[in-house]
């Protein structure tokens, strides 16, 4: 049974069904337990109606909500509202086609360069242990005094990379004119006769490029002329000066000048290290030797030297390398002044 409202007033009337169906006659048929329809209103009569309170007017909604409400999926289709992803705000970004191609482009140069920082690497491996390789050789040169042997290309390197390297070769240089010196006068007491001065003279000039070499180290030059002296006095020890032979004398003025000529670099060099060096003690000492030297008919010695180391002493004053201001004298006992050679 169906009711029709009509009004507010909670008045219903009955109407008529619909014609029953045949699956609805088989419901009414079953047992009334199964059944859960309401029994019947009764229609409210006239008196009812009038005695019956009207029913308050309910709020009145605004009508684009009602609409929206009533006519939700139309309202839905003309405003749509994006979905809301659960986890995260907003839809996911587009990807960047631009950056996506400069990767690309630029990804075969990111490989080359990471090949080549490990090729450098590889190369700073390598070139630390052929630096370790080289201290060792240059150990195993100085250990059995071998510097002044090597070849120049070896003596470069070991003269720029070894600490102390003036120290060191002036030591091995020394020593080994020491040996060569009492080897050559042992030879000669063998024989049983002397050695002419122009081989000995000949065996000390081969020390010359070496010492030579060690003036032009740091440091170097003090070491330098003390070895050019220490050649010039083994020679002087060889004897043979009183045997007035011509070519002796000859040889011994030779070796000397050459001597002299090497000389003046390395007093050049020893002045512009300046050095606390004491001059006058220096050249009286040369002067000493040049009288003995005189007295067997060979001279000059060391006459470059002298006038060089002279001048600089003059030009720089007397206080400079003569610590007791004495005068300095010309080997004869006459007191000199030597002029200036410098602007």
């Amino acid at each position: 049974m169906f009711f029709k409202r009509r009004s507010r007033a909670n008045s219903y009337i009955e109407s008529d069904p619909p014609p029953r169906s045949q699956s609805y006659d088989d419901y009414e048929k079953r047992p009334d337990s199964s059944r859960t329809s309401q029994p019947p209103l009764a229609s409210p009569t006239a008196d009812e109606k009038e005695m019956s309170y009207p029913r308050t007017q309910q709020p009145q909604e605004p009508a684009g909500y009602g609409a929206r409400n009533m006519n939700g999926p139309v309202s839905n289709m003309s405003n749509p509202t994006p979905p809301m992803s659960s986890g995260r705000i907003g839809a996911e970004p587009m990807p960047d086609l631009l950056a996506q191609a400069f990767n690309q482009a630029v990804q075969p140069y990111k490989e080359r360069i990471d090949a080549l920082e490990t090729q450098i690497q590889d190369m700073q491996n390598w070139v630390e242990q052929l630096e370790q390789q080289r201290a060792e050789v240059h150990s195993w040169i100085d250990k059995r005094g071998l510097r002044p042997d090597v070849p120049p290309s070896i003596a470069k390197i070991m003269d720029t990379t070894t600490t102390d390297s003036a120290v060191t070769l002036n030591a091995q240089l020394d020593r080994k004119i020491t040996i060569v010196n009492f080897d050559l006068h042992r030879l000669q007491d063998d024989l049983n006769d002397s050695i002419s001065s122009a081989h000995f003279a000949s065996a000390m000039l081969k020390f010359l490029p070496d010492i030579q070499r060690l003036a032009l180290l740091p440091n170097g030059p003090r070491h330098a002329f003390d070895l050019i002296l220490k050649l010039g006095g083994n020679l002087n020890s060889h004897g043979g000066l009183d045997s007035g032979d011509t070519s002796d004398l000859e040889a011994r003025r030779t070796f000397y000048s050459r001597l002299d000529n090497a000389m003046v670099e390395v007093v050049r060099r020893r002045f512009a290290e300046n050095e606390d060096w004491n001059v006058q003690r220096e050249i009286k000492r040369i002067e000493k030797t040049a009288s003995f030297l005189k007295t067997y008919g060979v001279e000059p010695y060391f006459p470059q030297t002298l006038d060089s180391m002279r001048r600089e002493v003059e030009f720089q004053g007397p206080g400079v390398g003569n610590p007791q201001g004495q005068p300095m004298t010309n080997g004869h006992g006459g007191n000199i002044s030597p002029p200036r050679y410098h602007n």
